[in-house]
């Protein structure tokens, strides 16, 4: 039961060492305030607009991109993982899907969620190993 405390603080005391801060003189640039599907007025230039011949996928997914506030695929992929550790109860395998798409991740995901990721993953592989370590003591 120790271990979990000792895990916990670990945690918790390098949260904010990795986690990146947040200043109150920081100037937050907004750009468009109305996207360019919900302009009404547009017609048949919103395809123009939202550049559908240009890239279709990244334009379908705008409206999913501005509901979730830019992190639509970070939510899938934690849903990908969640389902995957349900189904299969072992920390390894997200962990594994973690590694094998972090080069991707490095471009779509914030800074933010990447080191906690970092420190979950650590977590979860510092468990293991005791969990295999207590297993052979008996």
């Amino acid at each position: 039961m120790n271990i979990w405390i000792i895990l916990f603080a670990v945690s918790m005391v390098s949260g904010p060492i990795v986690l990146d801060q947040a200043y109150a003189q920081t100037v937050i640039e907004v750009g468009e305030t109305e996207p360019c599907f919900m302009n009404y007025t547009a017609g048949a230039s919103m395809w123009k607009n939202c550049n559908f011949q240009g890239d279709p996928v990244g334009a379908a997914m705008l409206g999913f991109e501005w509901v979730t506030g830019g992190l639509f695929s970070m939510i899938v992929v934690a849903l990908i993982v969640i389902m995957v550790y349900i189904k299969y109860h072992q920390i390894l395998y997200p962990i594994a899907i973690g590694i094998i798409m972090l080069p991707t991740s490095y471009f779509l995901f914030p800074n933010m969620f990447l080191s906690y990721a970092f420190i979950m993953a650590g977590i979860g592989i510092a468990v293991t190993i005791y969990t295999l370590i207590a297993s052979n003591r008996n």
